[in-house]
């Protein structure tokens, strides 16, 4: 199994980006021919994540994954202040170095508020469509685990993110799957060594997590894409998601009635890596629609 996570990164490839100024070593695959699918992953994870998704898409589309800054295989700054903008910042830089005119931007998670900062900006590129998988897309909705609010706190939290073993990881993680697709806990094992490669920051858990209150901060700018933008959105669901599951939905379609909205009864937080085949076919169908 762990030949899986070598062969990965041995076919992707190690990119200077400049974000604000700086050059940053961003760990990035390209893989497919045909129109550009931007995939962008979530937290505590990193492109790894994609694996089951991305040769099935890659059949139809030129696919991009990366691990953002702090992630996997990219840099992961010392006492680096990170956050969801800058974020944006190196997606918006990375895509721009490929030369596309224009994008399908896939978001989860983490990834899905990157997804919103762009879609709130004036681009060099075109998005065409954005499908979005479970995120914390209203923050009053989103519900994130005990672990993650207590890495948050001041003191304490920087000790328990230090503190956050591979058996601790799997064993959170697992929580927010469906019993219907439970946490392999070989794969998720690998997944821990993908987020953790290189030597990261001891505080660097507590420092990505940072993303939560941001988020909140700046509802104002992320929220109302999801009904203002003019870019056509697709949402794909995992019902059985204790953090941001059916709760989200419900906010969603009570302020976007006509949503293009997919419900998965069966799967938690985690879709793509739960069914990966009918997240990439339903991916797939989106990116064949008209706006």
């Amino acid at each position: 199994m762990a030949d899986q996570l070598t062969e990965w990164h041995g076919q992707g490839e190690t990119t200077s980006v400049p974000v604000r100024g700086v050059p940053r070593a961003v760990f990035r695959r390209v893989t497919g021919s045909g129109s550009p699918l931007v995939l962008l992953h979530g937290f505590p994870a990193s492109s790894f994540e994609w694996a089951g998704v991305e040769p099935l898409v890659a059949r139809r589309h030129t696919v991009v994954t990366f691990d953002f800054l702090g992630f996997g295989a990219s840099e992961k700054p010392k006492k680096h202040r990170y956050s969801v903008f800058e974020q944006a910042d190196l997606t918006q830089a990375l895509i721009a170095s490929l030369g596309f005119e224009a994008v399908t931007l896939v978001a989860y998670d983490y990834g899905a508020i990157v997804a919103s900062e762009l879609l709130a900006r004036e681009l060099p590129f075109r998005i065409d469509r954005c499908v979005f998988l479970n995120a914390g897309l209203y923050s009053d909705q989103y519900r994130p685990r005990l672990i993650q609010r207590a890495s948050l706190w001041p003191v304490a939290g920087r000790l328990l993110a230090r503190s956050l073993t591979e058996r601790q990881f799997v064993r959170s993680w697992s929580r927010v799957f469906s019993p219907e697709h439970p946490l392999d806990p070989g794969t998720a094992a690998l997944h821990y060594r993908a987020l953790r490669a290189g030597d990261p920051d001891p505080d660097l858990t507590a420092r990505l997590l940072r993303y939560i209150p941001e988020r909140a901060a700046h509802r104002d700018r992320f929220e109302p894409v999801f009904t203002g933008t003019e870019v056509p959105l697709s949402f794909l669901w995992g019902m059985r998601d204790p953090v941001s599951g059916p709760r989200v939905a419900r906010e969603l379609r009570s302020r976007k009635p006509d949503a293009d909205l997919v419900e998965y009864a069966d799967a938690g937080h985690c879709p793509h890596l739960e069914t990966p085949e009918r997240v990439a076919t339903d991916i797939l169908t989106r990116t064949g629609l008209r706006s």
